[in-house]
C-alpha cells in the first residue's frame, strides 16, 4: 500500500470515529460558569452524561448524574440530599448530592439494567419520580431547567423554598 493511500485510510478511519451529534450537544452546553473550575461542582443542572459517557480520554464515565436543586424554578442546589436508585432486576444504589447539587455514581459501582425508579431523600421528607427513567441515566436530558414539550423541567426537591431548612452549606 502506497504511502498515500495508508494517510488516506487513516484520515478516513478517523473520520468514522467523530460523532457529530455528540459534538452538537457538547457545544450546545457552552462555556463553563466563572469561577466554577471543571470537577464535581461544575455544570449544575446541565446533561451530565453529554461529556461523561466514557467516550473521551480523560474524562469520568458516569453511568447515572444529576444535580437536585431545592425547589421549584430555584437556582440553589440542595446539598447532601440522598439519592435512591433501584433498576429493573431490584438492585438498590444510594448516591447524595454535593453543595452544589451534583451527584455521579460510577459504571463500576452501579451499572443499572433499566427501567430505572429514583427517589429523593432529606430527613424524614422523600419524594419518589412519578415514572420511571427509560434510558438515559443523564437526569437532565429530560429534566432541563426550563419545562417545556422535550423538559418536565429541573430536578427539585421542594415545590417551594419555604417547605426548606435553611440548612445546606455554600460550595467553595
Amino acid at each position: 500500500m502506497s504511502l498515500a493511500r495508508a494517510w488516506g485510510a487513516t484520515l478516513l478511519l478517523l473520520a468514522a470515529c467523530a460523532d457529530p451529534v455528540r459534538d452538537d450537544r457538547i457545544e450546545s452546553l457552552g462555556p463553563e460558569r466563572t469561577g466554577v473550575a471543571r470537577g464535581p461542582l461544575h455544570r449544575a443542572g446541565q446533561p451530565c452524561l453529554a461529556c461523561h459517557d466514557g467516550r473521551a480520554a480523560g474524562t469520568r464515565e458516569f453511568s447515572v448524574a444529576g444535580t437536585v436543586f431545592l425547589a421549584e424554578g430555584s437556582e440553589r442546589p440542595a446539598p447532601g440530599v440522598r439519592v435512591e436508585l433501584v433498576d429493573s432486576a431490584g438492585t438498590r444504589f444510594e448516591s447524595a448530592t454535593n453543595c452544589a447539587g451534583n451527584f455521579f455514581v460510577a459504571p463500576a459501582d452501579f451499572a443499572p439494567r433499566y427501567p430505572l425508579w429514583v427517589a429523593l431523600q432529606t430527613g424524614d421528607y422523600r419524594i419518589e419520580m412519578d415514572s420511571p427513567v427509560q434510558r438515559d441515566g443523564s437526569c437532565a436530558s429530560c429534566h432541563a431547567r426550563e419545562p417545556g414539550k422535550a423538559s418536565a423541567g429541573g430536578v427539585y426537591l421542594f415545590f417551594e423554598e419555604s417547605e426548606a431548612s435553611e440548612d445546606g452549606g455554600a460550595c467553595p
